[in-house]
């Protein structure tokens, strides 16, 4: 099934969106042949005043104040998308006996980005902002678990396309209180927003290039050149992981057709910089899983490609 913020998002914006305790805690089990069936959920809930800043609740059945807790995030390039567009894929997560954390999250403005050239506009919400909902959406949850009869023990944190960038931010950043939420999982999302050097230096004569450097722009809230680069790093899972080494524990899910579908060939990779991100983890002894799926960037190639993903995300959580 075609995630929906795909087809909602004109050609243009697709071209340019990314850019422990005194007693041992039980291992958490989960039947690994069990699809759980919603118990109970709980909607709309605020975590702060903006329209945007909302999330769901679904809890599995049975659940308790050990089910393991997964946040998850909906793509759209920073610019689009609500947990609407993403509750089929949030229902997968609690399907696998995780209580599920729908968000909502205020996002950096697209207005005139599909003009050529775009006009130069300061967005008010820039991607730090975006991580900033994010640990406010953890901390509500936090206050309500108790009431719920859930717990905070297990959290984990996924998220698809910019979701899984703003998860890995957030989870790898130092936003994530006391390690608190203890993974995260990307589904096709960049793990490094970074030029090099040779796109600082000789840019691109391509018609979009000047509404990727507006994005650039009002994502990080600087002028994507060489001088500005630490902006651009700041919203760099890769580079925020290497700043709180050694990291956490991260496992990518990869569409092989990436890089096509989101236009960035020649200019960037998003498959080499997930496996160059893996093996960064790998290398400070960080637990990391890398997955490549004959799939698209919407995991819809095929049926069941979101469950597949779902499940490649779940079973590394499982694992920890």
């Amino acid at each position: 099934m075609k995630n929906r913020i795909i087809k909602k998002v004109p050609v243009l914006l697709l071209v340019i969106l990314f850019l422990a305790g005194c007693k041992k805690e039980r291992k958490m089990t989960i039947d690994d042949n069990r699809i759980y069936q919603l118990e109970r959920q709980e909607l709309n809930i605020s975590y702060g005043n903006h329209a945007l800043q909302k999330m769901d609740i679904y809890f599995p059945q049975d659940f308790n104040a050990n089910t393991p807790v997964a946040f998850v995030i909906h793509g759209g390039g920073f610019i689009a998308g609500t947990k609407e567009d993403f509750t089929d894929r949030a229902k997968l997560f609690m399907a696998r006996g995780f209580i599920t954390i729908n968000i909502s999250h205020r996002l950096v403005d697209a207005t005139g980005l599909d003009q050529l050239p775009p006009p130069r506009i300061n967005s008010a919400i820039k991607v730090a902002d975006e991580v900033d909902d994010i640990a406010a959406a953890v901390e509500k949850y936090k206050t309500l678990a108790a009431g719920y009869g859930s717990g905070t023990s297990r959290m984990y944190m996924a998220g698809h396309s910019a979701g899984g960038t703003l998860a890995m931010l957030y989870v790898q950043g130092n936003k994530n209180l006391n390690k608190q939420v203890r993974a995260s999982g990307n589904l096709a999302g960049l793990a490094n927003v970074t030029l090099s050097d040779d796109l600082y230096n000789n840019p691109p004569d391509h018609e979009y290039w000047p509404s990727i450097k507006e994005l650039l722009y009002r994502m990080s809230g600087e002028e994507p050149v060489k001088q500005n680069a630490l902006h651009l790093m700041a919203i760099s899972p890769n580079w925020v992981s290497s700043l709180h080494a050694p990291g956490l524990p991260n496992v990518t899910v990869m569409s092989n057709t990436n890089d096509q579908d989101l236009r960035f060939h020649p200019y960037f990779s998003t498959i080499d910089d997930a496996r160059k991100y893996d093996e960064q983890l790998r290398s400070k002894g960080v637990k990391s899983g890398f997955v490549m799926m004959d799939t698209d960037h919407g995991f819809g190639k095929h049926p069941g490609d979101w469950e597949t993903a779902i499940k490649h995300i779940t079973n590394f959580f499982k694992s920890l």
